[in-house]
C-alpha cells in the first residue's frame, strides 16, 4: 500500500547546481537535500558548507546535522554534543551520538571529560563499560567495582572494552572463582556453550576438576554422570541439572538409567530431582513403549511444568484418546485449564458425553473472543463469527505537525524505511494508549501499512483490526492471485504473517520481504513459475517482485496440499517434507482442529491458527468477499 516513489535522480543532477537562494517547497528542499548529500559523498565541501544553511526548515535537516557532527569525532566537542541532544532530544540518533562520543572520550583516554558528560549510567554495555572505567580513573572506585560487577553478570559475550574494567576488578579481588561460576551458571542456562568452555579456562588450578568438568561436558553430554561425583555445591548442581537435559536428548534411556546415581551423588532436592524427569519425559514422547509410556506418566503427573503437561495433553490429542484426554486436561493447572484451547476441547468432550448444553455454552463464550479457536467455536456451533472492531478517533492535525511524523515521511520518502521504522518506534512508544490508537490509525491513512501495525503492537491494540490489518499492496496482491487456487485473502494473511507488511522484514535464516521467502526457495520459484526479470536475492524486498515469486510459491504448496490452506501454511513456514511426516504420523485419526493443535513445534502451530484467523479478517475487509467459515468445508471434513 505504500507508495514507491523513486526521486527524479536525473533531474537532480540537472538542478543541483543551480537552486535558488531559499528553497520553499518540499520539492525544493528534497532537490536541496539530495544536493547536498551528492556533495558530501564527493568531498565536496564548500558545496555542503553552501547548501546546510537553506536545509534548517528540512525535516531531516537533524539527519544532515548528525553527519557533520560524526564526520570527525576526533573534533567533536561535549557541548556540541550537548546541544544536539537538547534540540533534538526525541530522535533517535540522540541517544546514539551520546554512546558514540562515550567511546571517543574513551579513544582519548578523557576520563574526567567521560565522567563530566555522562552523569548517569548509559544503556548500551560497552558504553557502561567506559562509563565504570572512567569512574575508576577517576578515583570513584566504588562505582567502578560495583558497576564491573553488574556488567560481569551475563550469560552472552561481552566488548572487548570491557576487558579493561574486568582487569582493575580483578586486581582488587573482585572477580573471585565465585565470580566466574556465577557468570558460567548464567551461560548454562543461555546455553552459550563456547562461553561455558571460555570461562571454565579462567578458574584457577584449585578448580580444575570443575573445569576440565565443564569443558567435556561442552563436548559430550554423557560425561554428565562422571560430573555429577564433583563434591555437590549449587553451582554443581545447576550444572549437572543443565547437562543431563543434552544428555537425556540424545540418550534418554542412558539417562534415566543413570538419574538415582546423579541426583544421589549432587544431594539433590525433590524439586531438582524433577527438573532431571522431566527432562526425559520429554524424550518419551513419540514412538515410547509401554513401559516407557507409563515411566513418562508418572513422572509428568509430580511435574510443576505446565509447558509439559500441555505437551502430554497434546499427544492424547494426537492419539484420538478421548479418556486420555479428559484424564489431561483434568491435570492441568486451574489457569491453563481456562486456555482458549483447552476450554474447546474441554466443551468437545462434554458434547460427546451427551451434555451439549454446557458444551454449548463454553463454545458461545470462547466465541466471544479473536482469533482461531473463536472462529473454531463459531463453526462449531452454526454460526457466523462477530468480529469486534474497535476504531480510533480519527486523526487530529497536530499529528501532521509533529516533526518525528514528518521525520518519518520524508525517511520513506526516500526509502530509507529501517530508519523510517525506528523513529516511527521511537515517537509511538512515548505516547500514551489513546494516542498510539491514532497515529495507528494516521499510519494506514498515509498507506504506511507496516507502520500501522507496528503502532497496534506497541500499543496491545489488538481488537483495532483495521490497523491491525491494513490492505496493504492490493493491485499487486489482486494481479498475482489472478490465474492461481489461492485466494487474494488467504496470500495476504500470508504475507502479514510473516511481515506485518514490513518490505525490509529479514530473519535471521535469511528470508526476506513481505511473504519471507528463502533465496534458494525463491530460485527454484522462479525456474518452476517461469516468472522473469529475476536475478539476484537483493530484489526480494522490491514488494512487487516478492509478492510475485511469494504467490507462486504459496500456490504451489497449496496444490502440493490438495488445496487446504492448513497443510500449505505449515508446509509454507515448517517445510512440505515435515508436514507430509506429520500427516504419517497421525495416520488419519485427526480432524482438523486436533491436527492444527498437534502440529509439534510451537512456532508453525501459532503459525497456521494466525493465518486462518487473518484470512478471515482479510475476507472482511477486501470488498466483493463475505467472510466464511474458517475452515472450508473440504478443510474440516478430512480426517488428518
Amino acid at each position: 500500500m505504500r507508495k514507491s516513489v523513486w526521486p527524479g535522480v536525473a533531474a537532480l543532477g540537472v538542478l543541483m547546481f543551480s537552486v535558488p537562494a531559499f528553497a520553499d517547497s518540499l520539492g525544493e528542499q528534497r532537490i536541496r537535500y539530495q544536493a547536498v548529500k551528492t556533495a558530501w559523498d564527493t568531498n565536496d565541501m564548500a558545496e555542503v558548507e553552501r547548501l546546510m544553511p537553506m536545509l534548517k526548515e528540512y525535516p531531516l535537516y537533524p539527519y544532515l546535522e548528525y553527519r557533520e557532527l560524526t564526520q570527525d569525532m576526533s573534533l567533536l566537542t561535549s557541548n556540541q554534543v550537548n546541544a544536539f541532544t537538547a534540540t533534538h532530544p526525541n530522535l533517535p540518533s540522540a541517544a546514539s551520538l551520546k554512546n558514540k562520543f562515550i567511546s571517543e572520550l574513551a579513544k582519548r583516554n578523557d576520563w574526567q571529560g567521560l565522567v563530566s558528560f555522562s552523569t548517569t549510567v548509559p544503556k548500551p554495555v560497552g558504553a557502561k563499560c567506559d562509563y565504570y572505567y572512567a569512574n575508576w580513573q577517576t578515583g570513584n572506585r566504588q562505582v567502578a567495582l560495583d558497576g564491573a560487577k553488574s556488567v560481569w553478570l551475563s550469560g552472552n559475550s561481552l566488548p572487548a572494552n570491557c576487558d579493561k574494567l574486568f582487569d582493575v576488578w580483578e586486581q582488587t579481588g573482585g572477580l573471585t572463582p565465585e565470580r566466574v561460576l556465577e557468570r558460567i551458571s548464567l551461560a548454562l542456562k543461555s546455553g552459550n556453550t563456547s562461553m561455558v568452555s571460555y570461562l571454565a579456562k579462567r578458574l584457577p588450578p584449585q578448580y580444575q576438576t570443575i573445569s576440565n568438568g565443564l569443558i567435556d561436558l561442552q563436548k559430550n553430554p554423557a560425561s554428565v554422570v562422571t560430573f555429577a561425583q564433583i563434591n555437590p555445591t549449587d553451582f554443581t548442581r545447576q550444572a549437572t541439572i543443565s547437562a543431563f537435559s543434552a544428555y537425556a536428548r540424545k540418550s534418554p534411556d542412558a539417562a534415566r538409567a543413570s538419574l538415582s546415581s546423579v541426583a544421589r551423588a549432587q544431594k539433590m532436592n525433590d524439586s531438582e530431582r524433577q527438573q532431571l524427569k522431566d527432562a526425559i519425559a520429554w524424550q518419551y514422547m513419540g514412538d515410547a513403549t509401554t513401559e516407557q509410556a507409563a515411566w513418562r506418566d508418572d513422572a509428568i503427573q509430580e511435574t510443576d511444568s505446565v509447558t509439559l503437561r500441555e505437551r502430554r495433553v497434546r499427544l492424547a490429542l494426537g492419539n484420538a484418546d478421548d479418556r486420555d484426554l479428559d484424564r489431561w486436561l483434568t491435570r492441568l493447572p486451574a489457569e491453563a485449564q481456562q486456555k482458549e484451547e483447552w476450554q474447546y476441547w474441554r466443551a468437545i468432550l462434554l458434547e460427546k458425553g451427551g451434555n451439549k448444553a454446557a458444551a454449548d455454552a463454553i463454545l458461545e463464550k470462547i466465541t466471544q473472543g479473536r482469533g482461531f479457536y473463536p472462529m473454531v467455536a463459531a463453526q462449531h456451533l452454526g454460526k457466523p463469527y462477530v468480529m469486534l472492531i474497535n476504531a480510533a478517533d480519527k486523526p487530529d492535525y497536530t499529528i501532521n505537525n509533529q516533526a518525528e511524523v514528518q521525520r518519518v515521511s520524508e525517511l520513506l520518502y526516500w526509502q530509507l524505511e529501517g530508519q523510517a521504522r525506528t523513529e516511527w518506534l521511537n515517537l509511538v512508544d512515548s505516547q500514551p494508549p489513546a494516542r498510539k490508537a491514532q497515529l495507528a490509525r494516521y499510519a494506514l491513512e498515509q498507506g504506511w501499512a507496516d507502520l500501522s501495525v507496528l503502532a497496534t503492537i506497541n500499543g496491545k491494540l489488538w481488537d483495532h483490526l483495521e490497523e491491525r490489518f491494513p490492505l496493504a499492496w492490493l493491485s499487486e496482491f489482486d494481479e498475482f492471485t489472478q490465474n492461481k487456487n489461492i485466494t487474494k485473502s488467504y496470500a495476504m494473511a500470508i504475507a502479514r504473517q510473516e511481515s506485518a507488511w514490513n518490505p525490509q522484514a529479514r530473519s535471521p535464516v535469511g528470508a526476506t520481504g513481505l511473504m519471507q521467502l528463502m533465496p534458494a526457495t525463491a530460485s527454484h520459484t522462479v525456474k518452476q513459475s517461469g516468472i522473469t526479470d529475476y536475478s539476484n536475492t537483493g530484489q526480494l524486498v522490491n514488494p512487487r517482485k516478492n509478492i510475485e515469486i511469494g504467490t507462486a510459491y504459496l500456490d504451489s504448496v497449496y496444490n502440493q496440499f490438495g488445496q487446504n490452506r492448513i497443510l500449505a501454511s505449515a508446509a509454507y513456514n515448517a517445510g512440505p517434507s515435515r508436514v507430509n511426516r506429520w500427516l504419517s504420523n497421525s495416520g488419519g485419526r485427526l480432524d482438523a482442529v486436533a491436527f492444527v493443535e498437534t502440529i509439534p513445534f510451537a512456532e508453525t502451530r501459532g503459525y497456521v491458527k494466525n493465518v486462518l484467523a487473518f484470512d478471515i479478517f482479510y475476507q472482511n475487509f477486501l470488498k466483493g468477499q463475505t467472510p466464511a467459515d474458517v475452515l472450508t468445508p473440504s478443510e474440516k471434513s478430512m480426517r488428518y
